[in-house]
């Protein structure tokens, strides 16, 4: 169970703060939820039920397991899929599954099909677009949080510790 003041994972709205634990006013439900805070949406609100059966939300990675991670993103594989309607299940289980590696994989499939259509001189295709911005969006958001630094930094610090790797 989570406490209010914890930061987690969100399936749907990246990093949320827990703000409240409680029953809200929906009826007749004894049911606990937690009311959260997207970190990245000001104006936003989400309610989820507390006992968390579906899995919508886990506790962050640690700052060492982020580091961990990083550092092992040259070794993640992309996903291995040449059908394009099974790629787009694929990319969204990524997304749903809330797991940073498998944003990684999805955001490394995306970004190699995209640089093989422009180097054949076609257009990048939408749904590898969206889906990777998605996963952008949830692994840099997390990984902003658990490193203590801007979200719009962790991109330019990946890229700098994949550089410094690989020398």
């Amino acid at each position: 169970m989570f406490r209010i003041g914890d930061y987690v994972a969100h399936y749907k709205e990246g990093v949320c703060e827990v703000v409240n634990i409680g029953k809200i006013d929906m009826g007749s439900s004894d049911k606990e939820y937690y009311t959260l805070k997207p970190v990245y949406d000001a104006g936003g609100t989400v309610y989820t039920p507390a006992d968390n059966k579906k899995g919508q939300i886990r506790q962050l990675i640690t700052k060492e397991e982020a580091e961990n991670l990083i550092k092992a993103m040259s070794e993640i594989d992309t996903i291995g899929v040449t059908n394009e309607k099974q790629r787009e299940a694929m990319y969204k289980n990524a997304l749903l599954h809330n797991q940073c590696r498998e944003w990684i994989s999805l955001i490394k499939t995306s970004y190699g099909r995209n640089k093989e259509r422009i180097l054949a001189g076609k257009k990048t295709i939408n749904i590898d677009e969206r889906y990777m911005s998605s996963a952008e969006k949830f692994l840099y958001g997390e990984l902003a949080v658990v490193l203590e630094m801007p979200r719009d930094k962790v991109s330019g610090y990946v890229k700098e510790h994949l550089d410094t790797e690989m020398i």
